[in-house]
């Protein structure tokens, strides 16, 4: 008798709860059609406090999740503020004079520190017609779009970068370069800004240029101990020139900076001129080119020459007249560092002689050229196993190298969903002997002879090999390797 009284109070309970599910079926809200909601309700009621269990649970879930997320937007608006934005005069900008400008700061400080994050090298802001601008970032060597910036928002994010920078906010269609600094945690990171007029509105590059903590050194370029050495001495030649040489974006630059990094400031005079100048180093005079003011490379060559430097880092050689007054240089006692664009070795002593040096004054006054090519590497988190073609396999048994840790890319969101994270230089350092000396020297030198000897002598494609030991060591892809060699071949 007592187990029926108590089976009739649950289930009278049982039905009251399921009367009262309805009340907290928000189906309306939820998007569901309405001849479904009468059918949902009546099933409800069968239920009982299933529903109503569910429903708080699910109420309970949904709000820790957006107490969770309130508390991360404060904390994200808690590092913004603590962003400083400097521009060129050492003004700083810390909020607009309204909502807006406020919001569009705000913008510019989200993208700066994601750029910052994700190691990016330039920021790309591209004008749409509706409008609205995309945002993309370059990370990796290779562009990932990040946003999509709304019409109000989008002009507004261009003027506060602009006023950032320095330039004029009302003039939307001539080029405008300008800089500024940020200090991100406590790190102080330049950037470059360059503003151009396209059809559907105003283009904005930033360039990340570097922090105070400066380059890194030669040991940490990831070198091997034979190319390390060819390095670390070639830095202490009392004359002579060491070119870098590789494409855009190949990482000539930090090699250039991890060799001044290695000199011995006190007991040398050491003149860098740069265009930009991307590190700061408080022991060397660093110039920077201005084409605008007159100011170029030949002309700051010029004037360097007169404080009497031991050596002179080149940002770039590019020019009849900087090749000229470099290799005048280093034929009167000083040492030269620099950059050439040229595709590898080869192309570097072709690319002077079109720049008038001839090849008796190259082989009397060039010593080192590195090339190199930067590869990107694959991320641990989702590489993937793969197999080796016929044609690569073959390639592999002639080289020597081991076939059974190959991967292929795959995508996670640890990095963007593109399989790479990060990147490895790849080198290739010719030492000019004497042997190849007295070829350039000789009247019957033309490139192809000088490309016969390099090859029997110094080797052909060497990048390219170096590049598949990284991909045999489970570091990188064939494809990315084949990437960087494609125009070496």
């Amino acid at each position: 008798m007592l187990f029926s009284i108590s089976g009739v109070l649950l289930f009278s309970l049982w039905i009251f709860l399921g009367a009262c599910a309805p009340a907290f079926l928000d189906l309306k809200a939820w998007g569901v059609p309405q001849f479904l909601r009468g059918i949902l309700i009546f099933v409800s009621v069968f239920l009982g406090p299933i529903v109503p269990l569910v429903t708080v649970l699910c109420g309970s879930v949904k709000m820790l999740i957006n107490r969770k997320r309130e508390a991360e937007k404060r904390r994200e608006i808690e590092r913004l503020n603590q962003i400083m934005l400097e521009n060129s005069r050492g003004m700083f900008m810390t909020e607009g004079q309204n909502e807006d400008e406020d919001g569009a700061i705000m913008t510019v400080k989200r993208l700066i520190l994601q750029a910052v994050e994700r190691g990016a090298s330039d920021i790309f802001i591209d004008p749409l017609q509706s409008g609205a601008s995309t945002v993309r970032m370059r990370v990796d060597g290779t562009l990932r779009p990040i946003c999509e910036l709304e019409p109000s928002l989008a002009k507004s994010a261009v003027s506060a970068v602009k006023v950032i920078a320095s330039m004029d906010i009302s003039e939307h269609r001539r080029p405008q370069d300008g800089a500024f600094s940020a200090r991100i945690d406590g790190e102080l990171i330049s950037f470059r800004v360059a503003s151009v007029g396209a059809y559907a509105g105003e283009k904005i590059t930033v360039r990340v240029l570097g922090s105070a903590a400066g380059p890194r050194s030669l040991a940490d370029l990831g070198l091997s101990p034979e190319d390390l050495d060819i390095l670390e001495k070639s830095i202490r030649l009392p004359s002579g020139m060491i070119l870098m040489c590789g494409p855009t974006g190949s990482g000539k630059t930090s090699t250039l900076y991890a060799m001044l990094k290695s000199i011995d400031f006190t007991l040398k005079n050491v003149i860098s001129i740069e265009d930009p100048i991307e590190n700061i180093m408080p022991s060397i005079s660093q110039m920077e080119v201005n084409t605008r003011a007159g100011i170029t490379f030949g002309s700051l060559l010029r004037n360097a020459l007169r404080q009497n430097p031991d050596i002179i880092c080149l940002g770039e050689i590019r020019d009849e007249e900087t090749a000229g007054i470099a290799v005048q240089a280093a034929q009167t006692g000083h040492l030269i560092i620099g950059t050439v664009h040229s595709n590898d070795n080869l192309g570097t002593v072709d690319r002077l002689q079109n720049l008038g040096i001839p090849l008796r004054t190259i082989a009397a006054t060039l010593h080192v050229i590195v090339s190199q090519r930067l590869v990107r590497t694959l991320c641990p988190h989702c590489k993937n196993r793969t197999e080796l073609n016929e044609e690569q396999a073959e390639y592999f048994r002639q080289a020597g190298l081991p076939q059974d840790n190959v991967f292929a890319p795959a995508g996670c969101p640890q990095c963007d969903n593109t399989g790479y994270s990060g990147r490895r230089a790849l080198f290739d350092i010719m030492v000019v002997n004497s042997k190849l000396r007295e070829l350039l020297e000789s009247e019957n030198a033309t490139l192809a002879s000088i490309q016969a000897f390099i090859e029997s002598e110094h080797g052909s494609s060497v990048i390219a090999y170096k590049g598949y030991q990284m991909a045999a060591a489970g570091l990188t892809s064939l494809d990315e390797v084949g990437r960087v060699s494609m125009n070496l071949e």
